[in-house]
């Protein structure tokens, strides 16, 4: 296809937040809380004694780590484990001997670690992972009730914490034997189901998991997180249609479950269906006033709908939960620049302190400067820019000539990328961009010289092959070297668009007619764009199939009625 311009990023617009759905922070009570309370006693802290051995086979330990001595290093730190009653030496020993492969080793220290620290839910869970391995599934279901007790204590989901400790065991049908025989201990739970069907869904054991999850929404079916699930089970399945209609039941019977509706807002958003997920976050808001990442939801919702009103009412809530303030200056002014409020739009893009949203929200503003007006303010501000991001001197100057050719002449154009060159004087895109605008302008022989520059810089450039390829058949008669160059490029990329394009209408100039259809039909179904189809058209006319070359470009024009392509190629055949 024609010349292919590196575009410039464009960071998306659609970034919705995973809104969690969980219960609104209270302030905190003036009384201290109480005490945690573990369900398993805890050893006498050892006197600390500066005992020579201990200190001794500490030092020993480390050493022996550094130096990649892993035998040496787990009997030192087993060693200090035992003489200082050390919870931490015995974790580092068990994680050496695991490191070494040496199980039995592992185990021995990790048994340890969870005499000296029972409650400590790191070791419990690695404890039962190496007595899986070992093959004692008694021992291991021992473990997984103690970190079910211990995750409890701490206010986490137990079964979900005991599932991931055998998620990673080789022996799938052990592991599942001994989590059965923990579920079926507390089956009126329902998260014990749960962690079964979600270990399931990580093992793509999709069977077990739709077993186990239809179980869990038949035993408790006021249990939102369940329909979850089951959603998100159809959808690895492939099966989006039975995913999203889980989802919508589910709502429609509990509408005021946060984690339902959240769920259903996100399956539409990546539906494409903003309007429908819009309405769910209302719901949301509702249901979770205060809430910053629905406020933010909400408010890019509403920017995709093209609702700039309720897009700024959304963003001056989230601002006054005090969160996400750059996400809060940049949305509102893309808002402000879309109704045109220039000044207002420029005060909140220069707000944007850092973030994913700080490159774009500068380069906005000179944007803005430019199109208002204000040139040489535009060039100012990249050229502060530039000091401030020298890692990105190459596109900003790029984008100070894109915006000089839209409010400029030529001779300003060029100047920047004579100045850009001269720091960068090899930088492939700083020619590759001075190409393309010299194309604009009729200067073949600098288009001409930069690309060969280019690709003697990078033989494999395909893009470059490819634009003086099509320049060349397009503006000259050097066909055959046009298809030399191209050709090299649709070895690179036998299936771009652009390239098709560009073989198609070399083939068309050498008179190639049948040969040039078949590319250029190739280029439009990979994909539907107006020069493509303007190419394709002009063929299909020369060929004598006028009628399908009108509904070619007719088809062109109803997804693209601005279409200069399609437009003047009509006007210079259908008259």
């Amino acid at each position: 296809m024609r010349l292919l311009l590196n575009a410039a990023k464009l960071l998306p617009l659609l970034l919705l937040a995973a809104c969690a759905g969980s219960p609104q922070k209270t302030a905190e009570p003036d009384t201290p809380p109480e005490p945690l309370r573990l369900p398993f006693s805890e050893p006498e802290a050892p006197i600390a004694e500066l005992d020579s051995d201990v200190v001794f086979s500490a030092l020993a330990g480390e050493i022996a780590s550094q130096r990649g001595q892993l035998d040496l290093a787990y009997r030192y730190q087993l060693q200090t484990a035992i003489l200082a009653g050390d919870a931490n030496a015995a974790e580092r020993a068990t994680r050496i001997a695991m490191l070494a492969k040496q199980w039995e080793q592992a185990l021995k220290a990790a048994e340890l670690w969870i005499d000296l620290a029972p409650n400590d839910l790191a070791g419990r869970q690695l404890a039962a992972s190496l007595l899986l391995q070992a093959r004692q599934p008694g021992q291991a279901l021992e473990q997984l009730r103690a970190v079910v007790a211990i995750s409890e204590a701490k206010g986490d989901d137990g079964f979900l914490n005991a599932m991931a400790a055998v998620s990673k065991e080789q022996d799938h049908e052990l592991a599942l034997q001994v989590m059965r025989s923990l579920e079926s201990s507390h089956h009126d739970d329902p998260r014990a189901g749960y962690a079964l069907a979600l270990l399931g869904l990580i093992w793509k054991d999709y069977s077990l998991a739709e077993t186990e999850i239809q179980k869990v929404v038949q035993r408790h079916p006021g249990w939102g997180k369940g329909y979850v699930l089951l959603s998100r089970l159809h959808a690895a399945r492939g099966d989006k249609a039975a995913a999203r209609r889980v989802l919508e039941q589910a709502v429609d019977r509990l509408p005021e479950d946060q984690l339902l509706v959240t769920a259903y807002a996100r399956l539409l958003v990546d539906a494409g269906e903003y309007r429908a997920s819009y309405r769910q976050f209302l719901k949301l808001e509702r249901l979770q006033p205060g809430d910053a990442d629905v406020y933010y939801s909400l408010g890019v919702l509403a920017m995709q709908l093209e609702r700039s009103g309720d897009a700024r009412r959304h963003f001056r809530q989230l601002q006054t939960t005090g969160q996400r303030s750059n996400e809060v200056a940049y949305y509102l002014g893309r808002i402000e620049q879309r109704d045109e409020h220039w000044a207002e739009a420029l005060r909140w893009y220069k707000k944007v302190a850092d973030g994913e949203f700080h490159d774009d929200a500068r380069i906005r503003v000179a944007q803005i400067l430019a199109q208002t007006g204000r040139l040489n303010e535009a060039q100012q501000w990249l050229q502060s820019l530039r000091i401030q991001m020298p890692e990105q001197s190459v596109q900003l100057f790029i984008l100070e000539a894109d915006i000089l050719a839209a409010h400029a002449g030529a001779e300003q154009v060029m100047a920047v990328y004579a100045k850009a060159l001269s720091l960068h004087p090899d930088d492939e895109n700083l020619l590759y961009a001075r190409a393309l605008y010299a194309a604009t302008i009729d200067r073949l022989d600098i288009l001409e010289t930069d690309l060969r520059r280019v690709i003697d810089l990078n033989p494999e450039n395909a893009d470059a092959l490819n634009a003086l390829g099509y320049t060349l058949a397009d503006k000259t008669e050097r066909y055959q070297e046009a298809l030399d160059l191209v050709s090299r490029a649709m070895v690179l990329k036998p299936d771009s668009a652009a390239i098709l394009d560009s073989m198609g209408w070399i083939q068309f100039r050498l008179g190639h007619y049948q040969q040039a259809l078949d590319y250029l039909q190739r280029a439009l179904d990979t994909m539907p764009d107006s020069e493509i189809a303007a190419h394709l058209g002009e063929v299909l006319w020369v060929m004598g199939d006028k009628d399908r070359a009108r509904a070619v470009w007719q088809q062109m024009l109803e997804r693209d009625p601005d279409s200069s392509h399609v437009r003047e190629t009509i006007r210079r055949l259908d008259r």
